[in-house]
């Protein structure tokens, strides 16, 4: 499903995931082309579902109940890591990502930001980031309602703090 495309990738520094800390700083273009810099969404709630092309599969629920739910409440990105494919492939595979994701996908050729996100093949990762850019919540497994309500907690909290 998710293959790879071209993409440039800037990250300050690789930190750990940590809740109540600063999120890891990315600077990456999605499957159109778009840049997205953390620093540019200071203010904004953000949510990124970050997977690898065997997790990959596994985002879908996930960004289809987050922005069912939230919409433009919020700002929520795909985070791809795809540092394993090889140079000669990555135009057909943002080609191949543009036609069947909708959502933005920032496009991680490098694997440093997804690194610093804590991809794994296992199960996307979901983090919440305030407006401050503080990671509010990370969970680390499947899809789940109760999983979506641990995230969703996350969301709505970090939303109240944003309009107080």
């Amino acid at each position: 499903m998710f293959a790879a495309a071209l993409v440039i990738v800037f990250c300050t520094s690789v930190m750990a995931l940590d809740m109540g800390q600063s999120a890891p700083s990315f600077s990456l273009k999605d499957q159109f082309g778009k840049l997205w810099d953390l620093s540019k969404l200071n203010g904004t709630v953000t949510v990124v579902v970050a997977a690898n092309k065997d997790s990959g599969r596994e985002m879908g629920p996930w960004i289809e109940n987050l922005d069912s739910k939230y919409g433009s409440k919020i700002q929520l990105l795909g985070l791809m890591d795809l540092h394993s494919i090889p140079g000669i492939g990555r135009g057909i595979a943002k080609s191949r990502i543009r036609k069947e994701t909708p959502q933005p996908l920032m496009l991680d050729f490098d694997g440093t930001v997804s690194k610093a996100y804590s991809v794994t093949s296992d199960s996307p990762v979901v983090v919440v980031i305030d407006g401050n850019s503080r990671v509010k919540a990370i969970q680390r497994d499947e899809y789940s309602k109760s999983a979506l309500t641990s995230i969703a907690t996350a969301i709505d909290t970090a939303l109240k703090s944003k309009a107080s």
